[in-house]
């Protein structure tokens, strides 16, 4: 069982990730030197759901999120939300998975194949997913280092800053700062795993609260990210470098440290890995649970789905599928599995409490 504690460190490192990299770049693109007006807002949107998705789990907190999808409409509908859920998941274990070997292979190994770094990659979060709930989640408390270490290389950045690059605030219109804060919005996605991970918490209070810290800790951590690269490079370096904290750190020159973006992507892979660990966990713990009698070990499940995933690369190598348009494939999925399911089972359980 996992306490609140257990629960802070569970969603923050879920919601950080591979994108970390590429977030003042895709915020400038939309939002200009804003973008960080709209990550505040993105965070507030996700505040909105937290309470959202606490107020379902306060009707079955006994339960998961794959529980009550029976119990709200109907096992056979259930079953089908369920279904699609742990394909959505699956689709961000790629997406992740993707991105991350791309980053590896142009920063770090540019003459190492890809689809190796990949399965070196899963592998690893294999061995981590393959644990209980508690062990994975005291594994991301003793991790917590890396975030320390991360404050640190960007504070590096601020001995050649220029405050007036991100003024006059407000500059851009508020439809590119709402544009801007749903794409932040989508970058914190990872509060969700609350709902499939419920019956293992302990008989604990103040659960919105750890929750709503944890939102807090991540919007305000991306808000520093963000304003760290627009105050340290130029508005043309923000919208045209794709991974600009990355280029911040390789351009960063000490005696006693030298390539900051290497040491920082070989710590920064434990987090991205821990998203991955996340998701491919909840999917094979729920199935096992389904399927108890066919599958005596949750282990096979879980290699069943690190198969999976690696089973696209092939495809998207040898350009049978588009990497864009599975990247852009999670446009449609993210507020139909987030934001519209979750509302419709919040709604219809409202509406049948009244009607009773």
């Amino acid at each position: 069982m996992i306490n609140n504690k257990h629960l802070f460190y569970l969603i923050i490192f879920t919601q950080f990730g591979v994108a970390i990299t590429s977030f003042p770049n895709n915020m400038y693109k939309v939002a200009g030197h804003d973008g960080w007006i709209s990550t505040l807002v993105g965070g507030m949107i996700v505040q909105i759901l937290i309470l959202l998705y606490y107020s379902l789990y306060k009707k079955f907190p006994d339960k998961s999120f794959t529980d009550y999808t029976k119990i709200i409409t109907n096992p056979f509908i259930g079953t089908c939300i369920n279904i699609c859920y742990y394909v959505y998941f699956l689709y961000v274990v790629l997406v992740v998975s993707m991105r991350f070997s791309d980053i590896i292979t142009i920063w770090i190994f540019p003459k190492s194949p890809s689809w190796l770094i990949l399965i070196l990659f899963l592998l690893t979060a294999y061995i981590v997913a393959k644990n209980d709930i508690l062990t994975i989640a005291r594994t991301y408390v003793l991790c917590t280092f890396i975030f320390l270490i991360f404050i640190l290389f960007l504070l590096s950045a601020y001995d050649n800053v220029h405050i007036g690059r991100i003024l006059p605030i407000g500059q851009y219109p508020i439809k590119k700062i709402g544009s801007g804060a749903y794409s932040s919005f989508i970058e914190m996605l990872g509060f969700e795993i609350f709902l499939f991970i419920a019956p293992n918490f302990q008989d604990t209070k103040k659960k919105l609260f750890t929750l709503s810290f944890a939102n807090f800790f991540t919007t305000i951590f991306y808000t520093f990210i963000i304003i760290t690269s627009y105050i340290r490079l130029s508005n043309k370096e923000n919208s045209y470098i794709i991974d600009p904290i990355l280029y911040i750190f390789k351009t960063y020159h000490s005696k006693m440290i030298e390539s900051l973006d290497t040491i920082f992507l070989s710590l920064w892979t434990i987090v991205i890995c821990a998203t991955v660990v996340s998701y491919i966990y909840i999917v094979s713990e729920d199935v096992h649970k389904r399927l108890s009698l066919i599958v005596k070990n949750r282990k096979s499940i879980l290699l069943f789905i690190i198969i999976v995933v690696f089973a696209f690369y092939p495809l998207v190598s040898f350009h049978l599928i588009r990497r864009e348009t599975i990247v852009n494939f999670g446009s449609y999925l993210d507020p139909l599995f987030i934001i519209i399911i979750p509302c419709l089972l919040f709604l219809i359980n409202k509406v049948r409490g009244l009607i009773n």
